[in-house]
């Protein structure tokens, strides 16, 4: 691609209006069965680790809606156990006083009846209008809460009493491990889908199959992710088959051990099983540079202009650190170190090293890339034969390291009448085997292979918009989820961007935008800046309108070397990395504003400075300059960029003071 803070509070007010949940995403949220202490130790928990919100009890409601609301996320119900007598009010004190507390919340009262007359019901239908009466006042609905051993026990009863009570806010929770201890191993979806008008929240957990009526709540609750039962399935089938876009909460009664830990395991289950991008770290691969003896055919490309690697000219602003590579990824330069050693470089069109790079990518916990392939040369045969060769080693490679890939075209250059070349491209990328639905190492989004498309709406190019809009349709339409990679300032049609609604006709087919942001801020402040300024509207029109949003933060810029090649000038690193501060503070903005995944720009981009990958701080001397530090690792920017995973997923604390490395 080309480029042309801190921890607060988020206020309530503004989070409300500017974070409302996506309505094709299913929000996660917390029970408050698996977590306990002080109200905002229960809220910084939840918010660290990624949920949605909590799922709570008992009398008291206030402290714990204002802690869990002050941190941005959501008090989605407030559970009790009711027991119902005959002529008796159902409307005690003390849940006036929650339904008063929970006023203005849009939250739930999860209510199981634990005790009721046998009068077929008759009880309950009166005690629930009655509740439910007093509860519309204050709009706070009601969902019946089925629990084994209850009177209200079973699913298809609570259904059943909620169709009696034919009150448009009462409705109903489907709890997985209820189900299994009074229906048995069967599959919930058709009762789900028969009921689903009426469905209001799911709850889930790890557990055991087999003859789960008899088993106990240590088989039938656990961390979810283990257990025999096959919960993502059942996930993938209430997404999918039941089309349930509604809010899942995590049951953990019972569950022994440490709280954090259990939820942090949970979370990663859920974030694996839920197919979206949350707490994942994905960097943009170039795999674009080659060497005039690397069989390849295409000279010095990308590290030199004119395909000549001169002393005094070169396209790249970093070296690369070539400690690690082999004697056959080593390829000379006319440059030397300061101790007349000769300066190396790799080539990207061998497996060893770019298995290499994808081993750096798991030792350090990013979670894979999108692989670049740019259309303009994908239609020259002459390229296009090392690009595949490139395409096979990350194909490759992210399956021996267990990483994930994205094929991402990248449009700039491409004029319209070519816009049928990537149709054309990808179909021969099958038939070679070179992409695959069946490819474990590439990421699906939500079931379906992901698909990114880079360039739409830029105002430095023509728009073409109509050939856009076939190409998000033909992916669409072959099964595939796409991201669109679009202009910093797509939501107001200012700067970079076109000014044409169309674009975001566009953008409304895709699943996924990705606002490119390289070049377009400089410091940190600036980031800090976006939070409220750019991120959080962005994040909000997204999630209005049915769409994921993957926001790009980039270590920092330099192309001095590279516009000279082209008789231009620019400032070495002008856009300074501060030793990782400025990329930091992206990360920390992004999660302020709400974001859980970022799309880190780029992992091996030397030619415009932005590469995290491990580069040389002892480069060549001469007549060309480079970006580097004597006082930083090689891979500091890799740590880094792990260490910024880890604070999405919520390993770590939320915190504008950059971390700082062992020694």
């Amino acid at each position: 691609m080309s480029a042309s803070l801190f921890r607060i509070r988020p206020a309530l007010l503004a989070t409300l209006l500017l974070s409302p949940l996506r309505a094709d995403a299913n929000a996660f949220f917390a029970m408050d069965t698996g977590i306990s202490g002080e109200p905002a130790q229960i809220s910084d928990t939840l918010y660290e680790l990624g949920f949605d919100g909590l799922g709570g009890s008992g009398d008291s409601v206030k402290p714990m809606r204002e802690a869990i609301e002050d941190q941005g996320l959501k008090l989605w119900n407030v559970y009790l156990t009711l027991k119902f007598k005959s002529g008796a009010s159902a409307l005690t004190p003390e849940l006036r006083q929650q339904i008063d507390e929970l006023k203005g919340s849009n939250s739930t009262l999860w209510i199981a009846i634990q005790e009721a007359p046998k009068d077929g019901g008759e009880t309950a239908v009166k005690s629930l209008t009655e509740i439910a009466d007093f509860a519309k006042q204050a709009g706070v609905k009601i969902s019946l809460y089925p629990h084994a051993g209850f009177w209200l026990s079973r699913f298809p009863d609570a259904a059943k009493l909620a169709d009696m009570v034919n009150r448009e806010e009462v409705g109903i929770t489907f709890n997985l491990c209820h189900w299994l201890k009074t229906e048995g191993d069967v599959d919930p979806l058709p009762a789900i889908i028969k009921e689903k008008a009426k469905l209001q929240f799911v709850t889930i957990n790890g557990a055991d199959k087999g003859d789960t009526k008899s088993m106990g709540w240590d088989r039938l609750i656990q961390p979810l992710g283990q257990g025999s039962y096959n919960v993502a399935g059942f996930l993938r089938k209430l997404q999918v088959e039941a089309d349930w876009k509604g809010p899942v909460g995590l049951q953990s009664y019972g569950i022994k051990g440490n709280q954090r830990q259990n939820l942090t395991r949970s979370m990663a289950a859920w974030r694996k099983m839920s197919g979206k991008l949350d707490g994942m770290v994905m960097a943009g691969y170039q795999g674009w540079f080659r060497t005039g003896d690397d069989g390849s055919r295409n000279g010095w490309f990308h590290y030199s202009p004119g395909g000549k690697f001169g002393p005094d000219s070169t396209h790249i602003d970093m070296w690369p650190d070539m400690t690690e590579l082999g004697p056959d990824e080593r390829f000379p330069t006319p440059l030397r170190h300061a101790d007349g050693s000769v300066a190396e470089v790799f080539s990207s069109v061998k497996e060893p090293t770019v298995r290499r790079h994808f081993k750096w990518m798991k030792d350090y916990g990013i979670d894979g890339v999108f692989v670049q392939r740019f259309a303009t040369s994908a239609r020259d045969g002459h390229h296009r034969a090392s690009m595949d060769i490139v395409l096979r080693n990350c194909k490759n490679s992210a399956a021996a390291e267990g990483r994930k890939w994205v094929l991402m075209y990248d449009l700039s250059g491409l004029r319209a009448q070519n816009y049928n070349s990537i149709p054309e491209d990808w179909e021969r990328l099958k038939k070679d085997e070179l992409w695959s639905t069946e490819d474990p190492s590439y990421l699906h989004y939500r079931g379906k292979p992901l698909i990114s498309l880079w360039g739409l709406g830029f105002n430095d190019r023509p728009p073409c918009l109509t050939e856009w809009e076939e190409l998000v349709k033909y992916f669409k339409n072959n099964g595939c989820a796409v991201m669109l990679g679009v202009p910093c300032y797509w939501r107001t049609f200012d700067r970079d961007t076109i000014n044409d609604p169309k674009l975001h006709e566009i953008m409304l087919m895709a699943d996924i935008v990705s606002p490119w942001a390289v070049g377009r801020f400089g410091t940190p402040q600036d980031a800090a800046n976006r939070v409220d300024k750019l991120l959080k509207p962005d994040l909000a029109w997204c999630r209005d309108h049915n769409l994921d949003y993957l926001p790009v933060a980039f270590p920092g810029f330099s192309w001095h070397n590279l516009q000279k090649s082209r008789n231009q000038q620019a400032k070495l690193e002008s856009i300074p990395r501060l030793g990782g501060r400025f990329l930091w503070s992206q990360a920390i903005a992004a999660r302020q504003a709400g974001n859980r995944s970022l799309y880190i720009a780029m992992f091996d981009e030397i030619d415009e400075g932005t590469a995290i990958f491990k580069t040389s701080q002892n480069p060549p001397v001469g007549e060309v300059p480079f970006v580097f530090d004597k006082s930083m690792k090689s891979d500091h920017f890799l740590w880094l960029t792990g260490e910024i995973g880890k604070m999405l997923r919520g390993e770590r604390s939320v915190s504008e003071d950059m971390p700082a490395r062992a020694k």
